[in-house]
């Protein structure tokens, strides 16, 4: 509702208004956290949710003609990888801002989205103020972090190139999701499935992240992935 309680429309502003309101997409497979910001952006000024779905293959099929000006995202999606997505709705909405909503607060997840093309990360454990100050800032060309980890992700996007290598954050972001899937046991064929790639185009990934990490086995990244806090043990 607006502030004077009339509804507020979900319609593309007219072209050189001065009134045009940030048009907010919602990514997120809990019901009760897509109703809650809706309701939320709905009494802020300036703001409309022009749509929201809960997995990611919604959010790719309808999002295209809706054109958000800024979408909100998840990582933990049922049925795809959300630094994948991220890599997707980049591709897909040129224009649009993307800010991270998620539970996940650790250095190697947000830089990994940011690094995908994320403007943005807040965690769900931040108020509703802060992430509605998120979108305002992303909106505007900003980069909102929540305080907790902004410093954290600053010293990671700045880490010297010689002090990333033989580490996770050596590898690509699409390096990065294969290591992960492959870490938590997903076999070549399952992982190429889940990320929408040939089982040959994993497996060229498979070797390239076992030799920038001096790997030689899955026990290996396993291993690795639980030390680094992206698996749980």
């Amino acid at each position: 509702m607006g502030p004077a309680g009339h509804p507020k429309s979900h319609q593309a502003p007219k072209a050189g208004t001065s009134t045009e309101e940030t048009r907010i997409y919602l990514i997120d497979d809990h019901p009760v956290v897509r109703q809650g910001l809706a309701r939320a952006i709905a009494q802020e000024p300036g703001m409309t949710v022009v749509g929201q779905s809960a997995t990611a293959v919604e959010a790719m099929q309808e999002i295209g003609a809706i054109a958000p000006d800024v979408v909100l995202v998840d990582l933990n999606l049922p049925d795809r990888d959300g630094i994948d997505l991220i890599l997707g709705l980049r591709a897909k909405v040129k224009d649009a801002k993307l800010l991270v909503l998620s539970c996940y607060d650790d250095e190697m997840h947000v830089a990994e989205a940011l690094r995908a093309g994320a403007q943005g990360y807040v965690v769900k454990t931040s108020s509703l103020g802060e992430i509605l100050d998120g979108i305002r800032q992303v909106a505007i060309g900003g980069t909102p972090l929540s305080a907790d980890i902004a410093g954290a992700v600053v010293r990671a996007m700045h880490r010297p190139a010689d002090a990333a290598a033989g580490t996770v954050d050596s590898l690509s972001p699409r390096e990065r999701q294969v290591f992960r899937l492959l870490a938590a046991g997903l076999s070549t064929r399952d992982a190429a499935a889940r990320l929408d790639l040939s089982p040959k185009t994993v497996e060229t990934h498979r070797m390239r992240i076992y030799e920038k990490l001096g790997c030689s086995s899955a026990v290996d990244l396993t291993r690795l992935a639980v030390r680094q806090g992206l698996i749980d043990p």
